[in-house]
């Protein structure tokens, strides 16, 4: 059950008061004078920071783990507008060197809103279990947020161990999270091996509604992943850091252009993207960005200047071709004029072959008519001998 508490004030009060109210019902001026004192009480009352928590104050045992494992409890403020203004943990803290933890402050939608990194030595006492505040730049959420912690533990450095109250009654609200990808690992709810409450608060009060930053377009080239959002107020200042795989960050630049926030992102992480407003609240978001865009775009761009290359030489080819094609029409219309003269003189071949075979035919039938005539002329002949034979023979006897 989340537990509302106000420092020097007591919620119960309130209770009391209302019953006040029902058991006068009947008195009208009684009413309206208790109305008035409860409004004005309950004015007074969130003027002052508001507690959130689920723990009974009690340490059971600690946690902590390698990074990019994380503790995390989810919240459900009492206002649809929440500004955190500080953060608690319970926590003992081993301090060897200059070491950081991270704070971060997530969406309902486990989408980073904000996100800074601390010295454990500027926090927290050496081996010393207590409770410790950190005081943030009043972070607005909208809803259910989550409170996570990260503790960047080391072996053999610095080692920051998060109280875990496991009395009942348990919240189901306490988890354990990649701080990298943003998943839900663990809930550490009743049924579950180690049920408790990380021993996490969340101080704040309720906030005015602000505009919000909202992702409108991603654009990928050979270097950069470029993240456009939009933001509708008027900020203050604006910033962006880019958490990477290994838990170390880099500050990168944002561009403002009329409602536009562009950053570039030349490497993979998490993109947390946050603006300083009027009234110094920080509103932010942040989106994943990792290199299989780029490395796809890069992919995509050495196949399209192979495909370019290969296009400029198919062109060339198709030019080599269409000249060799007009060559060979000209050609070819050459042929056609060549052609037309050889038929020209075939059909006049043709038709002095027509005339020679008719002479010829005509010949023939004359040397037919003289052979002929021969063959009479050679029977004369020989009956002409032959009687010139007898007649010679005759004349002997």
């Amino acid at each position: 059950m989340l537990k509302v508490l106000k420092k020097g004030k007591t919620v119960k009060f309130i209770n009391f008061i209302m019953a006040f109210l029902a058991m006068k019902k009947h008195n009208i001026l009684a009413s309206v004078l208790v109305l008035l004192f409860t409004s004005q009480f309950l004015m007074k009352a969130y003027s002052t920071p508001i507690e959130l928590s689920y723990d009974d104050g009690e340490f059971d045992y600690g946690w902590s783990n390698f990074y990019p494992y994380a503790a995390a409890v989810k919240f459900s403020p009492p206002s649809a507008s929440w500004k955190i203004e500080a953060i608690r943990i319970h926590a003992a803290c081993f301090i060897k060197g200059n070491e950081i933890f991270y704070i971060q402050i997530w969406d309902k939608n486990l989408n980073t809103i904000y996100s800074s990194s601390f010295y454990l030595s500027k926090v927290f006492k050496n081996a010393t279990l207590d409770w410790y505040t950190v005081e943030l730049p009043s972070v607005v959420v909208s809803g259910d947020f989550y409170l996570v912690v990260v503790p960047m533990f080391t072996l053999d450095g610095s080692q920051l161990w998060i109280s875990v109250d496991k009395d009942f009654p348990i919240s189901n609200n306490s988890y354990i999270v990649d701080a990298s990808t943003h998943a839900i690992l663990l809930n550490l709810n009743s049924t579950s091996s180690k049920p408790g409450n990380f021993m996490l608060r969340a101080v704040g009060e309720p906030s005015t509604l602000t505009p919000e930053i909202k992702l409108s377009s991603v654009e990928v080239n050979e270097n950069y992943t470029t993240i456009v959002f939009t933001y509708l107020g008027e900020p203050r200042s604006l910033g962006a850091r880019l958490i990477k795989q290994d838990g170390s960050f880099v500050e990168l630049n944002v561009t403002r252009s009329g409602e536009n926030l562009i950053v570039k992102v030349g490497d993979q992480g998490t993109l947390n993207v946050f603006v300083v407003t009027q009234n110094s609240e920080i509103v932010g978001t942040s989106v994943r960005v990792e290199d299989k865009l780029r490395m796809l775009y890069k992919s995509l761009l050495t196949n399209y200047t192979v495909l370019k290359e290969k296009l400029y030489e198919a062109n060339e080819k198709i030019n080599s071709l269409e000249k060799e094609n007009d060559d060979f029409k000209s050609k070819l219309r050459d042929s056609g004029y060549v052609i037309n003269i050889l038929e020209k003189q075939v059909y006049e071949l043709a038709d002095n072959v027509t005339k020679q075979s008719q002479e010829i035919s005509k010949l023939n039938k004359d040397v037919e008519g003289l052979q002929n005539e021969n063959n009479i002329l050679l029977a004369v002949v020989v009956l002409l001998v032959a009687f010139l034979v007898i007649k010679k023979f005759g004349l002997k006897k």
